[in-house]
């Protein structure tokens, strides 16, 4: 009995195949390969990556046309520095110091900044007016982690985590925390009504009294 015959008597429908093609010696276990063409997109796409590939090669090692893997990097690299300069140059680093802080002490619009923030961030543990709530007071003299500029600023950015205070270096910009010094240096001896009792260390001389007598 012949293949074409088994393939009748085991499956009948396989008749309308039968003037096709087959692979001369492909047939394994009564399995017969066929010499089907490939499909037509598939061979569109094949001769076109043999046309490309010639236009490919001279393109990028005759002519010049094509940057290589190397000129490419070094003009993403270049494009990617030239981003980085311009973003730095419109965000200049913050350079954390008591001057650089002071620069905003005393300054109405760094004050009226600092007080929206304060007044969103900060009022519900200092009191509306610094007069101190779970927070400490923040119009008195005395402070506990410092009275320098810089270690207002730390406190705000870093937190007091065992005193259940919030870290704001992630929330605020550099410039917010800034603006947020500038407010509470504002409201140092104003003593609020319901003011909170001292807490920490008694400091006879304020930084920002020392700057307005600098100016």
């Amino acid at each position: 009995m012949s293949n074409d015959t088994h393939r009748d008597d085991a499956n009948p429908n396989q008749s309308a195949s039968q003037d096709e093609p087959l692979i001369e010696g492909h047939s394994y276990d009564g399995i017969e390969e066929y010499d089907n063409p490939m499909p037509g997109w598939w061979v569109w796409l094949f001769w076109i990556c043999v046309a490309f590939a010639p236009v490919y090669v001279l393109g990028m090692h005759v002519f010049d046309i094509i940057p290589t893997y190397e000129e490419k990097l070094a003009s993403d690299q270049a494009e990617l520095a030239e981003i980085r300069t311009a973003w730095e140059a419109q965000n200049p680093t913050f350079e954390v110091s008591n001057d650089a802080i002071a620069a905003f002490v005393g300054v109405e619009e760094a004050i009226a900044a600092g007080q929206q923030l304060y007044s969103a961030n900060c009022a519900v543990c200092h009191g509306a007016s610094g007069e101190g709530l779970i927070g400490p007071n923040l119009t008195d003299a005395y402070w506990i982690h410092g009275n320098e500029n810089v270690d207002i600023y730390t406190v705000i950015t870093e937190g007091v985590l065992d005193k259940g205070m919030t870290p704001w270096g992630s929330i605020l910009a550099p410039q917010e925390r800034s603006e947020l010094v500038a407010y509470i240096r504002s409201i140092e001896g104003t003593n609020p009504e319901g003011a909170k009792e001292p807490q920490g260390t008694l400091y006879e001389e304020s930084p920002a009294e020392d700057n307005e007598e600098e100016t």
